[in-house]
């Protein structure tokens, strides 16, 4: 094999020779640094430790604060490695005496040493790092009129840099990133340049329709000293409809309390409202705001105030904010609105100006307000008037008649006051509501006892459910020293012509109700016997019974002192006034003295006392039925048909019933309501099928009577085919009773078989 060269071989010869050559020259262009003239407020001396950045262009005039010597001509630049990078020449700077050396970082990367002569020391130690500038969306893909955030990441802290988007002119992009008009933003024609930003940076870019089109757009980051350059892009897609909608097409209220309404935004940050009255003589234009992504905003509109403070009445529910416009106000300062029906617009635009146009409307029904009905209720005196009122209404028991200490519960059902009632201490404000405590025991030459709920200060609570037009008035009445044992009140309720909405002393609205106020008692519900001795029976179950007047919920503890021990238990009073507890005294024998029984309410001051005796109780009668399970065979073996039969006796004197599952194994084959008379019996399950022709093996079964387990067990169908597993083999005897030695039966069909196969095999 012979080598020749080619002319295409010598020709790449030739291009590769000239490209080293402009390598070399584009390299020698590097080292030398620019030639441009720098004057002395661009220089400045490298000290210790400094660090750059790549791409930063450095004119160092010496080193740790000392200058250049006069007659240097050239300093060295010095890897990490301790290897020449080159050497640099000084220049002379413009208007000076000085000398500057020019360093483009562009090609550096890492630590470096620059040695030359100075006055002081003759070497420095620097570092040139990578910015490392980043640029990214928060999508890959939105909507023109919608905001994305656009994250700019660096190694660099507090540089300058340069935003261009392509097609985008410099002040709508300075809008777009939310920085137009700020000190440290400066704009040009498609520039614009960002001030000491931080190295980690995020806008909100808002992609609005008129400054961007469909498409993919790009935004390019550069730093303005060092070069580096950062792109991002983002995907335009069209605007998505923008519009506000009602969640309903009517809403309903009563005049005094705070109506609501609903809008769902969709594609904007901002709704607004048009509130106008029928007859036009009331008008309010709302903005909402600031709700971001919640997907609904509720505005309350207290319709009391809405004529005396327009800007105050509406206020948003729970997300976002509410705020006036416009607003036109005819009905007067000093009156109320009045029954009538509202139209209410949305719009995605400000509509105070009448140009924008309504994207759904619905309406507002405001109705005449009420007073419907007053009812009491007592709770246990353990709570406190300020305890959380669904919790004491979960003990209240609705009641005429309060134990002294006790708290009174008044419910009143009332429409058009809950715009209103209450001031921010809670308590009633007047305009012409009033809820008073009244004795009806009327003197002859005076005014009966009276007191407002006002008057019971932190000893009554008034919590408002307008959601269900009703509020409550938790009060400890006794804590009134007008209040004694043994009286009647009146609670009542009114609103009278104080109040906006009535016109006349005639038409005054009251509900009422009377309670008698009890002094707090409880005693035994059991006669003493005549040594007056409670006697109380040697049970497993034996009970001592209290009767109170106190609120049903209310705790009540007993102590019982035997001569040798103490025990004691509590119970709750229940609806009926009575609360019982019980004991096991089955070990105690009849005559047995008590010392003393003492029952006492809980947290109160009723209590009563006696002495006991045990006396011998009657004997349990049975509480539940008797069973019996059996199956026919009763010991069944493989093959067999199973069947099942239970019967049931009721053992007591009075009819009784049980609900009754029978389980065998796991499937339900009984499910039943079992009513038996006094002493009475039945087959509940007669020869039910449990098993056909049964397999060997184990079976569980169970019986529950009012989902108590009351039966269970396991039948086991045995195999007569197995014996008792003996194989002969403690004797050496060969085999069994089929006469062939050395193998049963089973092996000596399968070898017989096997040489007919292969006679077969071998004939073929």
């Amino acid at each position: 094999m012979t080598s020749e060269t080619t002319y295409r071989e010598k020709g790449r010869a030739v291009v590769l020779a000239a490209l080293m050559v402009l390598s070399v020259v584009a390299m020698s262009a590097a080292f030398a640094g620019g030639a441009a003239a720098v004057d002395s407020s661009e220089t400045d001396t490298i000290n210790d430790g400094d660090r750059f950045w790549k791409g930063e262009q450095l004119y160092a005039s010496g080193i740790d604060g000392n200058n250049w010597a006069s007659d240097e001509t050239e300093v060295a630049l010095i890897d990490d490695d301790g290897t020449l990078v080159r050497e640099i020449p000084t220049e002379k700077i413009e208007g000076g005496s000085g000398l500057y050396v020019d360093i483009d970082t562009s090609e550096l990367s890492g630590e470096y040493t620059l040695e030359g002569e100075t006055a002081g020391p003759n070497s420095v130690n620097f570092t040139v790092n990578d910015q490392n500038l980043k640029a990214s969306f928060s999508a890959n893909e939105t909507s023109l009129n919608t905001e994305e955030d656009l994250t700019l990441t660096s190694a660099r802290n507090g540089y300058d840099v340069n935003v261009t988007a392509e097609g985008i002119s410099g002040s709508n992009l300075a809008h777009a990133l939310g920085v137009e008009g700020d000190s440290d933003v400066t704009v040009t024609d498609d520039v614009v340049t960002i001030e000491s930003v931080k190295s980690s940076q995020k806008w909100s870019v808002a992609f609005d329709e008129g400054n961007f089109s469909t498409g993919e757009q790009t935004f390019t980051f550069t730093a303005t000293d060092t070069g580096a350059e950062a792109s991002t892009s983002i995907d335009l897609t069209s605007a998505a409809d923008t519009s506000a909608d009602f969640d309903a097409n009517t809403y309903e209220q009563e005049v005094g309390d705070v109506a609501q309404f609903t809008l769902e935004p969709s594609q904007t940050d901002e709704m607004y409202v048009n509130v106008t009255e029928e007859d036009e003589n009331y008008h309010a234009v709302l903005r909402v705001h600031s709700y971001d992504d919640a997907d609904e905003v509720t505005v309350n509109f207290n319709t009391y105030t809405a004529s005396t403070d327009v800007a105050g009445s509406f206020s948003a529910a729970d997300e976002g904010e509410v705020e006036l416009v416009d607003k036109k106000n005819n009905i007067g300062a000093n009156n109320r609105l009045l029954p009538s029906d509202f139209e209410l617009e949305a719009y995605v635009a400000d509509s105070s100006e009448g140009e924008a146009d309504a994207t759904d409307a619905a309406v507002l029904i405001l109705e005449d307000r009420s007073t419907d009905d007053l009812t009491t209720w007592t709770a246990p005196a353990s709570y406190n008037v300020d305890s959380d009122i669904d919790t004491i209404l979960e003990d209240a028991t609705q009641s005429d008649t309060v134990a002294n200490g006790d708290l009174l519960v008044t419910e009143v059902e009332a429409t058009g006051v809950y715009g209103y009632m209450t001031n921010d201490a809670g308590e009633l404000v007047g305009e012409g509501l009033n809820l008073n405590y009244t004795d009806t025991n009327d003197p002859r030459y005076s005014e009966p006892d009276q007191f407002g709920v006002n008057d019971l200060g932190d000893n009554a609570q008034i919590v408002e459910d307008a959601e269900n037009d009703t509020f409550y008035v938790v009060a400890d009445i006794g804590a009134h020293d007008m209040v004694d044992n043994d009286e009647t009140w009146n609670v009542s309720f009114s609103v009278n012509e104080s109040n906006g909405y009535i016109q006349s002393a005639d038409d005054e609205e009251l509900v009422s109700q009377e309670v008698d106020v009890e002094e707090r008692s409880i005693d035994f519900a059991s006669e003493l016997d005549d040594e007056d001795r409670l006697e109380i029976e040697n049970s497993e179950n034996s009970e001592i019974t209290a009767e109170t007047n106190v609120a049903p919920g209310t705790e009540v503890t007993y102590r019982i002192r035997f001569p040798t021990e103490v025990t004691s238990g509590e119970a709750v009073v229940g609806e009926d006034g009575m609360a019982t507890a019980s004991w096991d005294f089955s070990d105690q024998e009849a005559g047995q003295e008590i010392d003393n029984i003492r029952m006492t309410e809980t947290g109160a001051d009723a209590e009563v006392s006696a002495s006991g005796i045990i006396v011998q109780g009657e004997s349990s009668a049975p509480d539940s039925f008797e069973y019996d399970v059996s199956t026919s065979p009763s010991e069944p073996v493989k093959g067999d048909d199973v069947t099942g039969t239970i019967t049931a006796e009721n053992p007591a004197e009075d009819t009784m019933s049980e609900d009754v599952t029978f389980t065998f194994d796991g499937e339900e084959l009984a499910n039943d309501t079992v009513e038996l008379e006094g002493g009475a019996s039945d087959t509940i399950v007669d020869g039910a099928t449990l098993l056909e022709n049964a397999s060997a093996g184990d079976y569980e079964w169970e019986l529950t009577a009012n989902g108590e387990v009351v039966e269970d067990g396991t039948l086991t169908v045995e195999d007569p085919d197995k014996g008792d597993g003996d194989d002969g083999s403690d004797d050496g005897d060969d085999g069994g009773d089929d006469g062939t030695p050395g193998f049963g039966v089973g092996v000596a069909l399968v070898a017989l078989l096997g040489a007919a196969m292969l006679a077969l095999r071998r004939q073929n």
